[in-house]
């Protein structure tokens, strides 16, 4: 049994289709397993909440341990969302344009609080120009970045590396485990940080009222974010289950015109096309399908084939696993030339933010273990033209 498959036909497909994946499941006896692959994609909320409203009877133990996963997610994301208000509120109070986005955006909007969406951290972006000054405030209240490199090493480390895919940002950490994630830049999403804050909307969250991005940005940055990761099941569950609900709130809002138009202002059709396109391939009632219907109307001949191969990527890593990310390496320029800039600009700086971040992820490797792995991760032909495609999009200049 696929179980990954059967997990994302339970949480995106509509009732019958979602049902019967639940009657899999239960036949397989693999409802410990979903639950396991549930924590690992951070959708328990998602999850518990599906089985709820469909009425689906786990077994005892099953249900025992989907509902202490519950709870201990709805409490660490409460936290973390306290904290990410607390701090968008010290960034206010130093006169520093602050909106959240992403994860805690969602869970404001979309979720109304943490019961049915969690979160790892939370996404604040701000302008380029207040780095300092930002880091500086959120440090006053608890929150410190990791390394010995300096501040404009980082900075520079961040331009020039492919892991970040034109996401410049900075990682701060609290003492309760809490982190927040200070942007500057959003490469890739065609949207601009300065217009993306002057459009902000300010709502409801933990008792605070906090700035987010408006409903159009909120759905293409989702989108952005689900390309970013390689559109891999496991890392964009999530992003999927958002853009679900961001396509409702612009339906109810009259605003799929809005975000059409602005999917065009920021050239990101294909990617809009696909990830709806494969929503609608769940659920073909929803929003999110009348969108990409839409959408569809709007767009060229060549932007159509390109978001089908992407969906065709996506079906390709549920029935075969996940490409490796190093096979962007493989088929396309980029990631070579910023980390030739990198080190050129500044070798020995460049090389104190690389170990760092690799430290914080927790996959540092020595040089001949990273050739073998780049090596390890060349698919088939198949897998060679569908990331061929990917990097074309993931690594667009705008």
């Amino acid at each position: 049994m696929n179980i990954p498959q059967n997990m994302a036909e339970f949480l995106l497909g509509g009732d019958s289709r979602a049902i019967a994946a639940a009657g899999r499941l239960a036949a397989g006896a693999s409802w410990h397993e979903a639950i396991a692959l549930a924590t690992t994609w951070k959708v328990v909320p998602q999850l518990s909440a599906r089985i709820q409203s469909l009425r689906i009877a786990l077994p005892e133990d099953d249900t025992r341990t989907l509902r202490r996963e519950f709870l201990r997610v709805y409490g660490q994301s409460a936290s973390r969302a306290v904290r990410a208000t607390l701090a968008m509120r010290e960034l206010e109070k130093a006169g520093i344009a602050v909106a959240a986005f992403k994860g805690v955006a969602s869970m404001a909007v979309l979720y109304g609080g943490p019961k049915q969406r969690s979160i790892g951290d939370g996404d604040l972006l701000i302008p380029r120009k207040d780095i300092a000054a930002a880091l500086a405030c959120v440090e006053r209240i608890g929150f410190m970045r990791k390394g010995e490199e300096t501040l404009a090493e980082y900075l520079s480390f961040v331009e020039n590396a492919p892991r970040f895919a034109g996401n410049e940002a900075m990682a701060l950490y609290g003492e309760d485990g809490s982190e927040i994630d200070l942007h500057w830049s959003i490469s890739g999403s065609g949207l601009l940080v300065e217009e993306i804050l002057e459009r902000a909307e300010k709502t409801e969250l933990m008792c605070a009222t906090i700035p987010v991005v408006d409903s159009t940005d909120g759905i293409l940055l989702t989108i952005h974010h689900a390309i970013r990761e390689d559109l891999a099941l496991e890392s964009v569950i999530r992003d999927l289950l958002d853009v679900r609900l961001w396509c409702e709130r612009l339906e109810q809002r009259g605003e799929f015109e809005s975000g059409i138009t602005r999917s065009a202002e920021a050239d990101s059709q294909v990617t809009a096309l696909t990830v709806c396109s494969l929503l609608g391939g769940y659920d073909d009632s929803i929003a999110a399908a009348r969108f990409a219907r839409l959408l569809g109307d709007r767009t060229s001949r060549a932007q159509r084939q390109s978001a089908a191969r992407l969906m065709e990527l996506f079906h390709y890593q549920i029935e075969r696993g996940r490409l490796k990310k190093d096979v962007l390496l493989l088929v396309h320029s980029r990631p070579w030339r910023q980390i030739l800039r990198g080190f050129t600009s500044d070798w020995s700086g460049y090389w104190r933010s690389m170990q760092t971040l690799e430290e914080q992820l927790g996959d540092g490797q020595p040089l001949h273990t990273r050739l073998a792995m780049l090596v390890q991760s060349i698919p088939g032909l198949q897998g060679i033209r569908l990331a061929r495609e990917l990097a074309r999009v993931k690594y667009r200049s705008r």
